[in-house]
């Protein structure tokens, strides 16, 4: 495990270094991934990425941690917590799981759950919020298995494929949160 910050099961969690930008480009680049997430209409560039990263980690509101698999210390994924509120202790969530061989294996919930146990239990964040398209069934699941809670709908706010979707609003507090 290579500067390991947070360990799970069968994933760790460490910051996402410039290093890793050119992984990140490919996955926002990836069709089915922009299809399901807010990316913006043109190509991700390395530049943006290199960009992006940079002002993370120099952001105070800001945690970006890669998601890697231990048995191959592979990066698989990224989770991104913005927006941190140190007065209500509240927090923003995105998730992409970009190996497409690592999704539906349980690593995604191995390493958010590792996240969720640090941030409610070791960081005493009361409550965390996400949006997700209405299209994206996967993880509209995924999120209610961890207890996230529908909040509500941001309507026909993103344009895809020629029609208009919803954007849906989920929400997590500590105490709604079950220890595994």
């Amino acid at each position: 495990m290579k500067n390991a910050f947070l360990i799970g099961k069968a994933t760790y969690l460490r910051t996402v270094e410039i290093s890793d930008a050119l992984l990140i480009q490919k996955w926002h680049n990836d069709p089915d991934i922009r299809k399901s997430a807010r990316l913006g209409e043109l190509p991700v560039t390395y530049a943006k990425e290199e960009y992006d990263i940079n002002v993370s980690k120099k952001s105070g509101e800001e945690i970006y941690l890669m998601i890697v698999k231990k048995t191959t210390d592979k990066p698989i994924g990224f989770i991104r917590l913005n927006y941190i509120d140190n007065v209500s202790k509240n927090m923003w969530l995105r998730m992409i799981i970009g190996d497409v061989k690592a999704r539906g294996r349980n690593l995604a919930e191995d390493a958010l759950r590792r996240v969720l146990e640090w941030l409610f239990y070791e960081q005493n964040v009361h409550r965390i919020s996400l949006e997700t398209y209405e299209t994206n069934k996967r993880a509209i699941r995924f999120f209610e298995k961890l207890g996230f809670k529908h909040e509500g709908i941001i309507r026909e706010s993103v344009y895809v494929d020629d029609k208009y979707y919803n954007i849906l609003s989920l929400g997590l507090l500590k105490r709604e949160y079950k220890r595994r």
